[in-house]
């Protein structure tokens, strides 16, 4: 790596870190990008060599604290189920966490057929629950013909319209408690088909 991206990298760090400090003591809506920038020690144009918009920044932090329940929800004892079921809740307390506004800007991003960054969620879900099935076929844990890509598909799909109905409803759902009951009422009737039979 050059001493130019290594310079970029940090301030790209700079700015993600600025961002975070300041949206978790003000708010997203009290944060101006002046703000992100004044904190991170850069100037206004500095901000837009990495982000577009102030959600962009946003999006930068969420990624590494999805990564982190990713790694939570893959550790320990529990079966897929239960694996599926953490990653699912620690997303789903991500996303209530950073906002409803948040929530409501990816929702126009999300369905806006030219804008590629709204789907790099919804595909980043997908792939960390069709690793999890194929990782509990691999083991044993389920039927080695699993369908991992069709009910990967079939999660997300129950996952995203608790999203979509919070944001669209304004707030009036709670998508924490949505997607525990999903878990708990649906998620074990989907895997259960391809579960082993214990002799």
């Amino acid at each position: 790596m050059t001493v130019r991206q290594t310079r970029a990298l940090k301030t790209k760090a700079k700015l993600v870190a600025a961002a975070e400090k300041l949206i978790n003591e003000k708010g997203f809506d009290a944060v101006q990008i002046i703000d992100i920038t004044r904190e991170a020690g850069v100037g206004k144009g500095t901000f837009y060599t990495y982000f577009n918009k102030k959600e962009d920044v946003v999006g930068e932090i969420a990624h590494s604290k999805f990564e982190a329940v990713h790694d939570y929800s893959s550790a320990g004892n529990k079966d897929v189920c239960g694996r599926i079921t953490a990653f699912l809740t620690g997303s789903m307390e991500l996303i209530r966490d950073f906002g409803l506004r948040m929530a409501q800007q990816w929702v126009k991003e999300v369905v806006d057929p030219d804008d590629p960054d709204g789907v790099r969620k919804l595909e980043y879900d997908r792939r960390v629950i069709r690793g999890m099935l194929e990782k509990a076929a691999e083991s044993g844990e389920l039927k080695k013909k699993t369908p991992a890509e069709e009910i990967a598909g079939r999660i997300t799909a129950h996952y995203y319209g608790i999203v979509f109905c919070w944001a669209l409803t304004d707030g009036e759902t709670d998508p924490v408690a949505d997607i525990g009951d999903f878990c708990r009422d649906m998620l074990a009737g989907y895997l259960k088909q391809y579960q082993k039979s214990k002799k």
